[in-house]
């Protein structure tokens, strides 16, 4: 069946970034939307919106996610929580982990893909994302359950939404390197959890991203 567009939510890092030109390549319609959820480095939405113009998607959305400023315990919103230098544990869920980020952004972007049309959601979570809860297959999997379930858009048209997670099962240097093809502007992409310009260049996502780009860049 013919795909029908996509909605690409779009942080500003270059996994959404390499998503966003992916499908370019493989969508007729792409749209792009971020979240403004009170994050320490929320100076990715200054780069999202300069990707999303360079990609000329269709629209570009901003919205706002206020009620993450009232949980606690997590480093990319709680002020008292430090983002971590060491690598991140392989056995559990970081300090970073936003509670249920993912689950909210998909709901919130399958709002407005319902309301327009558009068949596909797209999301950049990767292998190295696994120890995130909300970032390995089966959570892909029962959010897209779920969308379909309680979408309009659906129910109007017997179609299928679809969560569009190309990177599942890639590594983020293998995302790079797609990128590369690609012609992403990695340099317009912004990975840092401190949210200091220039990035801090010592916490985990900062290293990965270092690593993942030598050599490409």
């Amino acid at each position: 069946m013919e795909k029908k567009g996509i909605l690409v939510l779009l942080s500003g890092g270059m996994d959404s970034a390499t998503l966003l030109w992916l499908a370019k390549r493989e969508f007729p319609e792409v749209y792009a939307i971020s979240f403004d959820y009170g994050q320490r480095h929320s100076v990715e939405l200054k780069y999202a919106k300069e990707l999303a113009r360079l990609a000329g998607v269709k629209e570009h959305f901003i919205v706002q996610v206020p009620f993450y400023r009232s949980i606690r315990g997590s480093a990319l919103i709680d002020e008292s929580v430090e983002v971590p230098k060491e690598d991140y544990p392989e056995d559990e869920p970081p300090p970073t982990t936003v509670p249920m980020r993912n689950l909210t952004f998909l709901a919130i972007a399958s709002a407005f893909a319902d309301s327009l049309g558009i068949d596909h959601i797209g999301i950049g979570v990767h292998a190295l994302d696994t120890p995130y809860p909300d970032c390995r297959p089966e959570f892909i999997t029962a959010a897209e359950s779920a969308i379909n379930a309680g979408s309009v858009f659906v129910a109007k048209t017997k179609r299928r939404m679809h969560v569009y997670a190309p990177f599942l099962g890639m590594t983020k240097r293998q995302i790079a390197q797609l990128g590369k093809e690609l012609g992403v502007p990695f340099e317009k992409t912004y990975s840092c959890y401190e949210g200091t310009e220039p990035p801090c260049g010592e916490c985990p996502t900062c290293r990965q991203r270092e690593e993942a780009l030598r050599g490409i860049l």
